[in-house]
């Protein structure tokens, strides 16, 4: 067993304060004046900003460029990715341009961007942005990525895995290959050496001069050095060129090429204190001192994986493969990362209380309401199929595996063989669940010592058993790849005599070929996600006395008379309910969807293309049930959003409304910690209504406009709250400044 224990915050990354604006008000000493962190509509990111690409150098000021995005470090950490700033995940290369004060951000899918700033601040205000896709969006077959910058004059160069391009103020003006008989070569670094452009290839080292045009046709470029040669640097006067089978060769004509070593396993050069550096997968070399040579970080750090070196403050800046920005200060390093679960891969997601809980391979990382992710490593955790939190104690978290199901209670962990475990669950007693996949003994349940009891369930022996979800004491799931199973422990748990349990086949006429995903509504209802949509079951009366009948909901078209159903045509990979009982939706290849809580509506409907979504495959969706925070799950990392729906509370005393005031630059108002589907009315002082609804669990936003559409004017509103009975209720204020 390996574990290891991840804290986010290796130096004090807690952000710096800033000035509050401030009104002199006496009636704001009336108003509720609490303020959340985030604000209903908006996104944030949850990526983890382990996989270090590069790091670079912007005055006093260190920008480690990672696969989710950039970190900028100058005393603490700041993250700018594809929420606030960039337009795109995967980053490949950067590089700080003193010319220009710009970053240039490169993808693994061609993407670029110009940041027209290297302060993260101004970066995240907007229109800081220049987004170049057209290398993206050029037709051509292969891989495209980015993977080197080069400043030549006044053009960047870029290398990527098909051609070279050419960027004049911020715009491609040229794109070139370099040829080798029939190959087009990938061309893995570029490096200056005088007037000579030096480009790495699989075939060697090219060579072309930058001041003549012959660099645009494949004949103006010599191969100098045979042999595949993955990176290069120039100092003081020299090329190096590093080799995929670890030779390192320098020049300084580039006619002659000296041997200067070999390297087992190497990633890539740099230079940094006016020393050539060697990354490779389980040292970093220093050409020059092999004194200066590290082959570990100590410190508690779990991992050595450098791939690019820079200067630092008190020493070398390393862009580190599995730690992301890694600092050195008299011969001791410290990891400088934001906050973020400790991989981008997660399977599985689970919400309890505002507690996040989110399973990848090899990893557990949790998110605490108010807190930072803090993960767990277990190399034991392979082939993650659910993760729950324990409803009775929230510190107890377990992962069901294809080996088991693994017990995380804060740093211990524990891994309990059970077989191939599809799907786990809690019933409304606390008893933990799991459901092992073709095993004649399929069902197994938790006892309150933590050991395991396992029920012979004939009718469910040899089955393979997927998602679970349970409503009004039955268990449902998914009887790959497009039955349900109906499981009921019975009155006693510990007997499986008085156990219940069923197979369904989906009607036919449904057209399903595969069940991926399944959950329970708030009104106990099953919703199915199908590879052509929704199916929905209702758990009124004994689901075991007669065959339950699934149904799909039909939406009306533009067309009279015609309708379709549900998103069928869509491959639905995960369900999760918001407080107010509606239904989002994580698809395949499609993003995600939000629909009411009868499923006819759409509300939202994000894709990597409008929204922060980094991939439309949306592997997993969760709902902080406290704060109504949507966190997506997709298989290039995991970003949320600010919902405005909330589990509701049993009476009004935390309501929080915000802002408060309302200043002219605000459109929308906040109300929360409410009593489930509370009524709402907004009236001004002189009882004129403004505003009613009901709130969407506990949660409801106002867009501060009254019943004719019009901003409301400068004034004291009333908001009277109430529960469904009435019996329930409370009056707060709100101003409104224009």
């Amino acid at each position: 067993m390996h574990h290891h224990c991840l804290t986010p915050n290796h130096y004090d990354l807690r952000p710096k304060k800033s000035g509050v604006f401030r009104i002199a008000l006496s009636a704001l000493l009336l108003l509720p004046a609490a303020l959340p962190a985030q604000k209903t509509g908006t996104w944030r990111d949850h990526f983890a900003y382990s996989q270090g690409v590069d790091v670079l150098v912007q005055g006093e000021q260190l920008i480690c460029a990672t696969w989710a995005g950039l970190v900028f470090f100058d005393g603490e950490a700041e993250k700018i990715s594809k929420v606030n700033g960039l337009s795109d995940v995967g980053l490949t290369a950067a590089l700080y341009d003193p010319p220009s004060g710009c970053i240039f951000v490169g993808y693994e899918n061609g993407n670029m961007d110009v940041l027209r700033s290297a302060n993260p601040r101004q970066i995240r205000q907007g229109d800081r942005t220049k987004n170049v896709a057209a290398w993206k969006n050029f037709p051509a077959h292969g891989r495209k990525e980015i993977n080197r910058f080069l400043r030549v004059d006044d053009l960047m160069f870029v290398a990527t895995s098909a051609q070279i391009l050419e960027l004049k103020n911020e715009e491609i003006r040229a794109n070139y290959s370099i040829d080798e008989g029939n190959d087009t070569l990938a061309v893995h670094d570029l490096a200056l050496l005088g007037n000579a452009i030096a480009a790495a290839t699989p075939k060697g080292l090219y060579v072309a001069d930058k001041n003549t045009s012959n660099r645009y046709n494949a004949s103006g470029w010599q191969r100098m050095l045979a042999g595949n040669v993955i990176s290069l640097a120039a100092v003081s006067g020299t090329l190096y060129a590093l080799q995929a089978d670890g030779a390192l060769h320098a020049t300084t004509d580039l006619q002659r090429f000296t041997p200067k070593g070999y390297y087992a396993n190497p990633r890539a050069l740099s230079a940094a204190g006016g020393d050539l550096w060697v990354a490779t997968a389980g040292t970093l070399y220093n050409v020059g001192n092999p004194q200066k040579n590290i082959s570990a970080y100590g410190g508690g750090l779990p991992a050595f994986s450098p791939r690019r070196v820079a200067d630092g403050k008190t020493g070398i800046a390393i862009a580190d493969a599995a730690l992301g920005l890694v600092l050195s200060a008299n011969g001791s390093f410290a990891q400088a990362a934001p906050s973020g679960p400790a991989k981008n891969q997660t399977l599985a997601l689970d919400e309890r209380g505002g507690k996040i809980a989110a399973a990848a391979t090899g990893a557990l990382s949790i998110l605490e309401q108010k807190g930072a992710w803090t993960g767990s490593l277990s190399s034991q955790m392979v082939d993650i199929n659910a993760v729950k939190i324990n409803p009775q104690n929230t510190a107890e978290v377990f992962v069901a595996t294809s080996q088991g199901v693994a017990t995380f209670t804060g740093a211990a962990f524990a891994q309990d063989n059970l077989g191939d475990i599809r799907s786990i669950a809690f019933d409304p007693d606390g008893n933990l669940f799991a459901f092992a996949s073709n095993s004649a003994t399929p069902i197994q349940r938790r006892n309150a010592d933590g050991s395991w009891s396992a029920l012979a369930c004939s009718a469910l022996h040899a089955t393979l058993l997927g998602s679970v979800a349970q409503a009004n004491s039955v268990f449902w799931g998914v009887a790959e790849p497009k039955s349900i199973y109906l499981y009921s422990p019975g009155a006693n748990p510990a007997d499986p005599d008085d156990d219940k349990a069923a197979i369904l086949s989906l009607d036919e006429t449904f057209s399903v070929n595969s069940i991926y995903a399944l959950a329970a509504d708030l009104d106990n209802a099953i919703w199915l996600g199908t590879d052509a949509g929704v199916v929905v079951y209702s758990t009124l009366g004994d689901p075991f006395a007669g065959v339950p009948q699934g149904q799909r909901i039909k939406i009306p078209t533009e067309i009279p008379g015609y309708a379709a159903y549900l998103l069928q045509y869509e491959r639905i990979a995960a369900i999760a309910v918001d407080g107010g009982n509606r239904k989002w939706f994580g698809t395949r290849d499609a993003g995600a969807f939000l629909q009411s809580d009868d499923g006819q509506l759409q509300l939202h409907a994000f894709n990597a293309q409008n929204s922060p979504l980094p991939s439309n495959n949306v592997r997993d969706i969760a709902v902080n049930s406290q704060t109504g925070e949507v966190l997506f799950a997709t298989d290039k990392g995991m970003v949320g959003f600010y919902s405005d729906a909330t589990a509701g509370k049993v009476n009004f005393d935390e309501v929080m409304v915000y802002p408060n005031p309302v200043r002219p630059d605000m459109s929308r108002v906040t109300i929360t910690n409410l009593v489930e589907d509370a009524s709402v009315k907004i009236t001004d002082v002189s009882g004129n209504l403004v505003f009613f609804a009901t709130a969407n669990g506990g949660t409801i936003t106002w867009d501060v406009q009254n019943l004719k559409g019009h901003r409301v004017a400068t004034g004291v509103y009333l908001i009277f709250l109430a529960n469904q009975t009435g019996q329930v209720s409370k009056v707060v204020k709100l101003l409104v400044v224009n």
